[in-house]
């Protein structure tokens, strides 16, 4: 989303309006005012308006049903959870936001809420020092951690388990006994099952050798969703327990 819209709405000013009240305050703030920088930190975006300098960051957080669409205007009628609606004559689009989470503030703001947020795989920032040391501060199981926003920003439910997975690392094992030699391999796969996500807009965690030499139904995930392991055959749960991930087959997987 945050690069589609840097390459489709970034420069440009929009009539901002809140077709269902609970975004007023912010969309007149914004409204007018050019798009300048997007940013995404794992689930959370934040857009910029304004002057570079002195912005109005909009913080969105789509939760489990959140949705932001863009029409042809003048685009349809919005919906009652639609919090946010974009509208540009220049480029004759219809922009429509639904979320849980949409608030607005400065760029301390944006400090303050980025600062909570763990680092990010698919940024270029990302520090996994920080993770690091997170995980050896934590008795919490790693699968716990992986999902802990302020530990990883943007590992959800279904990479956690697939990245265990391929790391050889089980999910219920305390984080701060994990070995510096798997974290590495966590922290890769993060970053490799994270970039394919992105690159084919779809969770695809098995590998194309993998996904031919074990077939249907472990073509697309290894682990999640699986009633058993294609690698070892032990019956599985979404944690994704097997006695391949505990033994540290996949490990080595690219």
């Amino acid at each position: 989303m945050a690069a589609r819209h840097r390459r489709e709405l970034m420069n440009r000013a929009f009539k901002a309006t809140s077709p269902n009240g609970r975004f007023t305050e912010g969309a007149r703030q914004i409204d007018q005012q050019p798009l300048r920088r997007v940013e995404a930190h794992g689930k959370n975006l934040f857009y910029f308006f304004g002057n570079p300098k002195a912005p109005t960051v909009v913080h969105v957080h789509f939760g489990m049903s959140g949705r932001w669409t863009t029409s042809k205007a003048p685009g349809p009628e919005p919906r009652p959870a639609c919090r946010l609606q974009l509208e540009s004559k220049e480029l004759g689009t219809v922009t429509q936001l639904s979320a849980q989470l949409l608030q607005h503030g400065g760029l301390d703001y944006y400090a303050e809420k980025a600062a909570k947020l763990g680092p990010d795989p698919l940024r270029e920032d990302a520090d996994k020092e920080r993770v690091w040391k997170a995980f050896q501060n934590r008795k919490r199981e790693v699968g716990w951690c992986l999902m802990e926003q302020s530990i990883m920003a943007g590992v959800g439910n279904i990479y956690r388990a697939e990245i265990l997975y391929k790391s050889g690392v089980h999910p219920d094992q305390p984080a701060n006994t994990v070995s510096r030699a798997k974290f590495e391999l966590i922290w890769k796969h993060s970053v490799l099952l994270l970039q394919r996500g992105f690159k084919t807009g779809s969770i695809l965690t098995v590998d194309p050798a993998d996904a031919q030499r074990l077939g249907e139904p472990w073509t697309r995930r290894y682990i999640y969703g699986q009633t058993k392991c294609g690698e070892c055959g032990t019956k599985t749960s979404v944690y994704g327990e097997c006695r391949t991930a505990e033994q540290g087959k996949r490990g080595v997987a690219a």
